[in-house]
């Protein structure tokens, strides 16, 4: 909006005997709240959203990788309270959390998720499920009755359990076919032709 407000300075000068104080400044404020305003609105026409939550960074590569693919909007799922940096530590308080059946809080500050029709929902493969911030997104949010397709990577132990999490969650979602890494061992080529497959790219 650089350009516009440039504008607007020139038109000050002007008209300035035209325009109060008041009308200028309104309409400076309209036009940087235009340039302010959050990326997610240029982008909801696409109906496509990628969401992924990442622990190590394999995830949050995968997830970034299909965006630019799709040219379209991104959102990382966080959590309050990170887990630990050590995967041993982090795997002891998944099990936890999975026995008791707890989640993690997560930070509430998406898009208006009932704009997209589509989403792409990436998360680490933890013992053979979804993350659990990732189960805590599908907890918070109803994703009923949209296209869903998965995402993960994962240490070697493919993608397990988590497209059956997602399905027993949401049983009247659209879930096509997954995609999954080991680690960040994929290419643009593959996740091209995955796109491909499920009719997100030409």
């Amino acid at each position: 909006c650089r350009e516009t407000i440039k504008a607007a300075n020139d038109l000050m000068k002007e008209t300035a005997s035209m325009l109060t104080r008041k009308e200028f400044l309104l309409g400076l404020l309209s036009c940087s709240a235009t340039a302010l305003a959050p990326a997610v609105h240029a982008q909801t026409n696409a109906k496509t959203l990628v969401v992924y939550y990442s622990w190590s960074g394999n995830t949050r590569q995968l997830a970034n990788a299909i965006a630019k693919e799709l040219d379209t909007y991104i959102y990382e799922i966080e959590v309050k309270k990170p887990y630990p940096d050590q995967y041993s530590e982090t795997l002891d308080l998944v099990r936890e959390q999975m026995r008791k059946g707890q989640l993690p809080e997560i930070v509430e500050d998406g898009p208006d998720f009932s704009e997209f029709s589509t989403i792409l929902l990436g998360s680490p493969i933890w013992c053979g499920h979804a993350s659990r911030p990732v189960m805590a997104f599908l907890e918070k949010y109803d994703l009923s009755g949209k296209v869903i397709l998965p995402f993960a990577t994962h240490g070697g132990g493919g993608i397990s359990h988590y497209v059956d999490d997602i399905r027993t969650k949401y049983p009247q979602a659209d879930i096509r076919s997954s995609f999954s890494s080991r680690g960040s061992s994929f290419s643009a080529e593959q996740v091209c032709d995955w796109l491909k497959r499920n009719k997100l790219l030409q």
